[in-house]
């Protein structure tokens, strides 16, 4: 390969003479460190230089600090001398400037044979392709940090081919441009994309490695740090050689609080005391990509970006949160923002590698969600934010399509919202200035998220949640408001979940005397309160206490409410279970039948109140000795409650251990023994191993002659 360096003169520029050099930056390519993770656009490199680049100008195409100006000199170097095919004449120009740019392009023309600076004039573009048309030699132009495509534009256009590179005037050459923008239109269609993207965690860790060797930490460890810098080649060679200076620092210079391990860096990451250099690495991008989009028209870029900053670390379902009549009501600055306009900006803003556009795996074709790049999140936070992002997480619950929390149909939905809604219950909590407006919001929201961990199992994350809300309706609105009652009584139901029924009776006994005095007896807050006291009484074994709770519930409600209301049959429901447990086995039966079929009639078969009332049936039915029909019932709650809840819910678990029972009594051992174990693997990894589910299912495989031991992972 021919590389040629010249310093010339070229046209004044401000009054002064513009210096520029055409020579590859060799050296800052530094052997010690491998080029990790881009063996497949290193491979399509060589292809496009041994082609001649197909008559396509090769955009690369990424956020800054992705290893753009690496990837092309690691190029450059491995055609060097290994492949006669790809040896270039090869000519670099810094673009980040039009003074440098120009006088760049003016020094190629020269060394392209142009003879006299006079020839340069008003269409010098034209005089360039010329001079570069005749060339029999295979040539490589990079122009490196070109971000403005418009400076490519000159006395044409770079879409129409008239501007100052115009690749598919010439098959000997190969034109290669770096950038943060890929997306802007005016690359036009003669330009071939190839994006450089953010290095996957492995490959991001051995950039660590490559630094610090094992001594930082183990291989796990550099992950961790790794996808703490999202995979940013440029924070990740800051990050490893920090970590390399202060292992070899002596101890004395070193302060308490300097990170020395990739733990000890992902932790003062966390805690907003990381070096500097790292976040600085990525600050002049971020200003420059702002500034880009301004100039492209897209105001409130900046605006847009905090407010997704305030989001988790997760795929943004922009659908639900980043509806433009929400959006433009809680962002000041995009106000009357339309929708193309917002998906144009959000495909710059991808294009400029700020965010990523996430696909759908089960619709590959639609985009779903947004994410941003971890450091990028770190620069765009800011607590100012904070009450915007409520807002627009408060819209996006408030929607129709969204649905119940408890409704295994919208579970998609909730999944993808509820790490956001966490994330901004926590730093609004942790924010000591927030007003208490945005306070109550958010903690509203947070109860909406934890209780779609409920239905879904999680009862313990649950329970935090509640306790989180309960602390902020208790300073704010005081322990009798309804919006505190209420979640208190959400904490109880998590409590009763996890087997703590004093707990849970000691808040259930609270809602509900203060809701008799606040809300009045037949009140259906005071109704519900007094219904779940008398659940967790019959599990406390108080039979005659339940019942009395009970029967007023179930008397009141049809009463109000009718005898096919949801609130009667639930708690005719539970006062079957007393009856049941009070050895009434065929009044319990008679009861459980008749709100079978109300339920399957008015919610169908799939309901959880309808597969819960099969499985209570199939228990009564499994006490008579009708063991053939209790074990189909069990199987079709069990086959319900799978296919809704999934395998590992607490409530399929329960209809498991219930029939493994079954099996046992039918003299089928071995399947008993098998469902036990496999219902005690999943409790454990559910529920904990002191659960009393938990501890149940333990407790009968000894009884049954099994070790639990291997299940429990002892």
């Amino acid at each position: 390969m021919e590389i040629r360096q010249l310093v010339l003169g070229a046209p004044e520029f401000a009054g002064r003479r513009v210096l520029v050099t055409l020579a590859p930056p060799l050296g800052e390519r530094d052997p010690r460190y491998p080029l990790r993770g881009r063996e497949g656009l290193l491979e399509c490199m060589a292809g496009l230089f041994h082609s001649g680049g197909g008559g396509k100008l090769i955009v690369l195409h990424g956020l800054g600090g992705s290893g753009k100006t690496a990837l092309v000199l690691e190029a450059i170097t491995r055609t060097q001398g290994c492949c006669p095919a790809c040896r270039r004449t090869v000519w670099w120009i810094d673009a980040r400037q039009e003074e440098g740019l120009l006088a760049g392009l003016r020094a190629v023309a020269r060394q392209a044979g142009l003879q006299s600076d006079r020839a340069w004039g008003g269409d010098a573009a034209d005089v360039l392709w010329s001079q570069l048309n005749v060339l029999t030699q295979g040539w490589l132009l990079v122009l490196d940090g070109l971000d403005d495509t418009a400076l490519l534009d000159g006395p044409g256009s770079l879409a129409s081919g008239t501007g100052w590179i115009r690749p598919q005037a010439c098959p000997t050459g190969v034109v290669i441009v770096t950038t943060r923008n890929g997306g802007d239109p005016s690359w036009g269609s003669g330009a071939l994309f190839l994006p450089v993207r953010s290095l996957h965690a492995d490959r991001a860790a051995e950039v660590l490695l490559d630094h610090t060797g094992d001594a930082a930490g183990s291989p796990a460890d550099a992950r961790e740090l790794a996808r703490r810098l999202g995979g940013l080649p440029l924070a990740l060679h800051v990050a490893g050689s920090y970590l390399a200076e202060v292992m070899g620092m002596p101890d004395a210079f070193k302060g308490p609080q300097t990170p020395d391990s990739f733990a000890a860096y992902v932790r003062a990451m966390e805690a907003g005391s990381a070096p500097a250099d790292a976040r600085q690495a990525l600050a002049e991008t971020w200003r420059l990509s702002i500034e880009l989009m301004r100039r492209r028209g897209f105001t409130g870029t900046d605006s847009l970006l905090e407010a997704l900053a305030a989001f988790s670390d997760a795929p943004i379902p922009h659908t639900l949160l980043l509806r433009p009549a929400p959006l433009g009501a809680a962002v000041h600055a995009l106000a009357g923002i339309s929708g193309p306009v917002l998906w144009r900006m959000l495909k710059e803003l991808a294009a400029l590698g700020l965010l990523d556009l996430v696909s759908s795996s089960e619709a590959p074709e639609n985009v779903v969600a947004v994410r941003l790049h971890p450091l990028i999140r770190d620069l765009s936070r800011t607590a100012a934010a904070l009450p915007a992002a409520v807002r627009l997480m408060s819209a996006a619950l408030a929607l129709e399509e969204l649905g119940s929390p408890e409704d295994p149909e919208r579970w998609v939905a909730w999944q993808a919202l509820t790490p956001h809604v966490l994330e901004l219950a926590d730093q609004v909590a942790a924010c000591a200035e927030m007003d208490a407006s945005t306070k109550l919001v958010s903690a509203g929201l947070a109860t909406m998220a934890a209780r779609h961990l409920q239905a879904l199992g999680l009862f313990e994350q649950a329970r935090g949640r509640y306790e989180a809300v309960l602390a902020v309706r208790r300073a704010l609105q005081g322990d009798e408001h309804p919006a505190t009652l209420d979640c208190r009584h959400l904490l109880s139901s998590a409590l009763h979940d996890l087997g703590d029924l004093p707990l849970a009776r000691a808040g259930y006994q609270a809602v509900w005397e203060i809701s008799c005095r606040v809300r009045g007896e037949e009140h259906t807050d005071t109704l519900t309160a007094r219904h779940e006291l008398g659940r967790v009484l019959h599990d406390q074994g108080r039979l005659e206490e339940a019942h009395e709770h009970l029967a007023y519930v179930r008397e009141a409600s049809g009463r109000l409410n009718g005898p096919r209301h949801p609130y009667t049959l639930t708690a005719r429901h539970e006062a079957a279970r007393v009856l049941h447990d009070r050895g009434c086995l065929a009044e319990a039966r008679a009861e459980y039948e008749a709100i079978l079929a109300i339920r399957r009639e008015e919610l169908g078969a799939a309901h959880a109140g309808t597969l819960t009332a099969q499985h209570n049936l199939a228990a009564v039915l499994h006490d008579q000795g009708r063991l053939e029909q209790a074990l189909e019932g069990y199987r079709e709650a069990l086959a319900g409650r799978r296919r809704v809840l999934g395998d590992r819910h607490p409530r399929t678990l329960q209809t498991q251990y219930k029939a493994a029972h079954v099996l046992r009594d039918l003299g089928d051992h071995a399947g008993a023994v098998e469902l036990m174990t496999v219902t005690l693997r999943a409790s454990v990894m559910v529920l904990g191993v002191s659960h009393p589910q938990t501890v149940r299912a333990a407790d009968i495989l000894r009884v049954w002659g099994a070790d639990p031991a291997p299940a429990v992972g002892t």
